[in-house]
Formats: C-alpha cells, structure tokens, sequence
C-alpha cells in the first residue's frame, strides 16, 4: 500500500494517556517482544530477540529517528510504528489492549510527517490480504491506497 505525501497529511492526534515517546536503545526488548507479539496474532513470527536486535541495528535501512514508540502514562510501550529510510513503514504494531484508540493512526501519520520533511514523494508498506487485525482498514483510514 501506497499513501502519496503530496496529499496533506494531518497532524498526529494522540489518545489521552498516551504520547509519542523518543527511541532508546534500551527499548529494544519492550519493542521486540510487542512486534513478537503482534506477529504471532496476524500469522507470522519474529526472530528471537538478539537474532532480530543484531540484523536491526546493521540494516542499512534502520535510522533510529524512524523508530516511532507510543507510550502510555507510565512510560510502557503500547504501539510502535519501525521505518526504514527507504520511506517503507516496516513493521506498526498496537498492543490488542489499546487498539482502537486511535495508537495506529496517530502513529502513521508521524510517519508520514517525517518522510514528508525529508522529501519523500510516499511512503509504501506491506500488509497481508488476509490480515485478521484490521489493519488494512486502518491504512485506507489514513489515506493509503493499494498500488500493483
């Protein structure tokens, strides 16, 4: 799925409790064991964490400004949104506890901001067809289209 930045792109608007919280290293396990998670639901599976921490932090692709991290009130992780500097949203996982608060758009749309300030023309991710979250809906919310 495709969403073009020449179309405007609102701002994030964040669920009370929650906000954008900046990338540390030291989040890494909370992030892996979430994507673990959010895999495991939609039918796929992560490696395990120091296999997926080690290939992370030497892809080419992996810029830490890129790594968006929604927390709740006391600082846990709830959702995550991992870019690759290719404008490709790799992964955007919300924990199934707080889904449908509006973590996922949010989420997206700071993506899209900051693809958008350093110039790129879209922003483009993967979804499975089949995906039982809703998570292609979620896209089409926020102005993704399917591209061939």
């Amino acid at each position: 799925m495709r969403r073009e930045l020449a179309v405007h792109v609102p701002a994030p608007v964040w669920p009370a409790g929650y906000r954008l919280a900046p990338f540390a290293i030291a989040d890494l396990p909370a992030l892996h064991a979430l994507l673990a998670l959010g895999y495991s639901l939609g039918g796929g599976r992560v490696p395990p964490f120091e296999d997926w921490r080690a290939a992370l932090l030497v892809d080419s692709g992996f810029d830490p400004a890129l790594v968006f991290v929604a927390q709740d009130a006391r600082g846990a992780v709830a959702a995550i949104c991992l870019c690759w500097s290719s404008a490709f949203i790799k992964d955007l996982v919300v924990h199934p506890s707080v889904r449908r608060l509006g973590l996922g758009e949010a989420l997206l749309r700071q993506a899209f901001l900051a693809f958008a300030a350093r110039g790129a023309d879209a922003v483009d991710l993967k979804v499975e067809i089949d995906n039982p979250t809703g998570a292609r809906r979620l896209y089409e919310r926020a102005g993704m289209k399917e591209v061939a």
